[in-house]
């Protein structure tokens, strides 16, 4: 008689690594050191990694699925002067080795500034290098003893297979916190943005959300990372709003307007977000790409 547990390991099987990954990640991401031109960065601690890591035998394959969140502590020095302060990766996922790196300093002071573009410049990429191993990693650490023996004894091999695009437990997806990144309201600048979909209402941010089509009302996405409130709504025309992430400065709001233009079969959005707080223009180009227009994309399509 066949094994009844997983024949041929055909059937899902499911290993939960959170517990090794974080081990894993704090010996491989603490003490990470870049210097340069007499600056010297570090990351001092990894503080919390918040998320799921699972590994999944499916119809012989090994399958890594992962999303978590890391924050650490760096500091860094040029001769007398310090800064100190938190990195946070909202979200390492098996499906996306481009990461954003959300910087707070413990000072904004212009005299400051060159240390903290630095550690954004200099040691993020050393950071983004320690975690290109980690798929394989934790396949080799904890896939070897995922299958079953036939009645043999015999151990029947399992494939590995890197996760593509897409590829989530259950044909789920687990969306992280929007990515926001820190600010010096010293001065503003302007994003536009213009992206194409094919698209129906629907929940496409899989994650909590306090929203009402409605004007002079608040909302809030991603557990309150991202909130501000409908100041114009005109119904298939277009939607202006202000809003702001968890970590740009206390009472700073931008202002967005998205125009709708209904096409023959799509729907064209163009995005124009002013007040974006200065040096944040690339990191918030590439977060409403990253977790809006690819998420509604995901879920609805692209139009072409």
């Amino acid at each position: 008689m066949a094994d009844w547990r997983n024949v041929g390991n055909w059937h899902w099987k499911e290993r939960n690594c959170l517990e090794w990954a974080k081990k894993y990640l704090e010996d491989k991401l603490t003490g990470i050191q870049v210097s340069k031109d007499g600056l010297h960065g570090e990351v001092t601690s990894v503080d919390s990694i918040t998320g799921d890591v699972d590994l999944n035998i499916r119809k012989g394959r090994l399958i890594a699925i992962y999303d978590v969140e890391i924050k650490l502590s760096w500091k860094a020095t040029k001769g007398d002067d310090e800064l100190e302060g938190k990195i946070t990766i909202p979200e390492v996922a098996h499906d996306t080795d481009d990461y954003v790196y959300d910087i707070t300093a413990s000072s904004s002071a212009v005299a400051k500034l060159p240390l903290k573009d630095f550690i954004r410049k200099q040691l993020t990429p050393e950071i983004t290098a320690k975690l290109e191993g980690f798929t394989e990693d934790l396949k080799q650490a904890n896939g070897s003893d995922m299958y079953i023996p036939d009645k043999s004894g015999a151990s029947t091999p399992v494939a590995a297979a890197k996760a593509t695009t897409g590829e989530k437990a259950s044909g789920e997806t687990k969306q992280g916190n929007a990515v926001a990144v820190a600010a010096n309201d010293a001065v503003s600048v302007a994003v536009t943005k213009d992206a194409k979909f094919s698209t129906r209402v629907s929940i496409w941010t899989r994650g909590p959300a306090e929203i009402q089509p409605k004007e002079n009302t608040s909302f809030k996405l991603f557990n309150g990372h991202i909130e501000g409130q409908f100041t114009k709504l005109v119904p298939a025309k277009g939607i202006e709003m202000t809003w702001r992430v968890a970590t740009w400065p206390q009472g700073h709001f931008s202002k967005v307007k998205i125009s709708i233009e209904q096409q023959s079969t799509s729907t064209r959005l163009t995005l124009k977000q002013s007040g974006v707080p200065f040096n944040d223009e690339d990191a918030t180009k590439a977060n409403w790409d990253r977790y809006y227009w690819n998420s509604i994309k995901g879920s609805f399509g692209m139009g072409m």
